[in-house]
């Protein structure tokens, strides 16, 4: 069975197939990942289209439909194949459809196929092709001092200059004061090794504006026939304000990612980082390693960067626990294989030493063929939210004043013990301390409040480690007894119990003596419901009060289905 990454391969070759055979009068191009053009290969079959000249789709294409090139391409390294209506400089009144074809994988290239058509463009640009093109390709002549011995009407007409005003001036004056430097070198280079140099630049135009373009000086001094150096010049400057909208572009991303409240982490699937916000390393407190913004691909230039990019990622994630790391860990894993989106909380401990939590949301990123190529997290300390709801948690399970579980909780964890479904037994202890009211009508509601945290310490001591303590209300306290051997234990247990809970107890204001009288209910994991079970305990507990001695009794074997 193919994979969805070879049907996508081939679907696109089937599209392009049919394109070229219907369109035979199309040009057609070879783009490398750049989007610069390149040789077509020869796997790619092709039926009389003629080759688009020139460095890139750009070059013959008018300004105002440029930002549709962009937004083809970059819907074609997403999606494999897109499509738009352009208008070229050669023939701006009719419109052609631009199609960009993702053949990467399969033949090393993005094919462009440039199909003409009979619809008229407006007015507007009509006048702009009676209007002659600006040339994009000129040459110089030059002396071994760099000043101009001639030039082609090309270079008068890209730059504004007339060969008077050009022959016998300095080519350094009219490059950027930025990149002379960078001129110059290439210049020595060329007189150096008579090898041909290529140097990107900006070079100024008549009215003042600088233009970037690609200059290639050939060395042909002191040859026969020939004693100078020939300069090539292409105008580049579609393709670096295309780098300056995406630079500007990245640049507004990252401003936006800093400003998020979220710290964000990229990792391939070789969990390499691949970019990291400032604001994740606020959160978990870690160092990049790499200074305090970022850490990117870029910063491991030149080393190992495998290693280098492993020991990065560690490094982000240094503060996590052993424990949340490993959690981490799995999560991406599964995001990895299945590209299922995944959030965890892990905890985390930064240098001042307090525990911490974290939500880590991470997502999948996905190439065009549904594979993934990495996951992004994004990191929040939910440290004072995480601590909110484990005390509304501890608030709905346990008594506020003892401190055992509440009502519903203590008899929420006796039905799930009976629905274990086990062979073990389950035991109730039903605990009620007689003439607790009086303690409250003599001594005030405090010195009650008191008894009640000493009995409930006394009950915890008494029992056994498994077993869970609850407060149904006023003086009435549950014990559930798990897993217990039968009735026998179970009494002993509730004997111990009794005897706890009866006696005299300390407190702040004078010392009273109490009693309680205790009742035990036992059954098998399927035989009762909690409430049942509960209500039987209490049944024995008011025999034991009726009998006024402080001993448990158990309750009578209940007889229900």
């Amino acid at each position: 069975m193919s994979s969805p990454v070879d049907q996508h391969d081939r679907s696109a070759e089937l599209v392009a197939e049919a394109l070229l055979r219907e369109h035979p009068e199309a040009l057609v191009c070879g783009l490398a990942s750049d989007g610069l053009i390149v040789p077509i290969p020869q796997s790619v079959p092709l039926w009389g289209q003629a080759a688009l000249e020139g460095r890139t789709v750009f070059d013959g294409v008018v300004a105002a439909d440029r930002k549709t090139v962009i937004d083809s391409w970059w819907c074609a390294k997403r999606d494999g194949a897109s499509e738009g209506k352009v208008r070229m400089l050669k023939r701006p009144s009719r419109w052609v459809t631009l199609h960009f074809i993702d053949l990467l994988e399969t033949h090393g290239v993005l094919l462009g196929i440039l199909i003409p058509s009979d619809e008229a463009a407006d007015e507007e640009t009509v006048t702009e092709e009676l209007q002659p093109a600006t040339p994009r390709f000129s040459t110089l002549l030059e002396d071994e001092d760099a000043k101009v011995l001639d030039s082609d009407e090309a270079f008068t007409q890209m730059f504004g200059y007339t060969a008077e005003e050009l022959i016998g001036q300095r080519v350094l004056d009219h490059i950027h004061p930025d990149d002379q430097a960078r001129a110059v070198e290439g210049w020595i280079a060329m007189l150096s090794t008579r090898r041909a140099q290529q140097i990107r630049c900006r070079r100024k135009r008549n009215d003042g504006s600088w233009m970037w373009i690609d200059t290639t000086v050939h060395n042909y001094l002191n040859q026969p026939d020939r004693n100078h150096v020939l300069v090539e010049i292409i105008d580049v400057s579609a393709e670096m304000a295309a780098q300056e909208t995406l630079q500007e572009q990245a640049e507004l991303l990252r401003r936006l990612t800093d400003a998020m409240p979220d710290g964000l982490l990229q990792l391939d699937t070789d969990r390499n980082v691949v970019y990291n916000n400032a604001r994740l390393l606020e959160i978990l407190q870690a160092s990049s390693g790499a200074g305090p913004d970022e850490v990117t691909l870029a910063d491991t230039a030149g080393v190992d960067a495998p290693g280098a990019l492993a020991r990065s990622m560690g490094t982000l994630l240094m503060t996590l626990t052993v424990e949340g790391m490993a959690t981490f860990e799995t999560a991406l894993e599964r995001v990895f294989d299945d590209g299922c989106d995944q959030d965890v909380e892990v905890e985390f401990v930064p240098p001042s030493g307090e525990r911490r939590r974290a939500l880590m949301s991470i997502r999948a990123l996905l190439r065009a063929s549904g594979e993934v190529s990495g996951a992004i997290t994004c990191v929040l300390d939910v440290t004072d939210s995480a601590r909110a709801r484990q005390e509304l948690e501890k608030r709905a399970t346990f008594d506020s004043l003892t401190q055992c579980h509440n009502r519903q909780s203590i008899l929420g964890a006796l039905q799930r013990e009976l629905e274990r479904g086990d062979s073990t037994t389950t035991g109730v202890v039903y605990v009620d301390l007689d003439n607790f009211k009086s303690v409250n009508d003599t001594l005030g509601h405090a010195a009650g409040d008191e008894v009640l945290l000493l009995v409930a310490e006394r009950l915890k001591a008494a029992s056994r480690g498994e077993d869970d303590l609850g407060r149904l209300g006023g003086d009435e306290f549950v014990m559930l007894l798990r897993g217990i051997s039968g009735p026998e234990l179970a009494m002993r247990v509730a004997q111990r119990i009794a005897e706890s809970a009866s006696g005299t107890f300390e407190l702040s204001c004078g010392s009273v003596k109490l009693r309680a009288s205790v009742g035990v209910a036992c059954a098998d994991t399927d035989a009762s419901t909690g409430e049942e079970l509960v209500q039987r305990a209490d049944g024995a507990m008011y025999r034991s009060k009726e009998q006024g001695q402080g001993l448990p009794v158990l309750a009578e074997e209940s007889h229900s289905p």
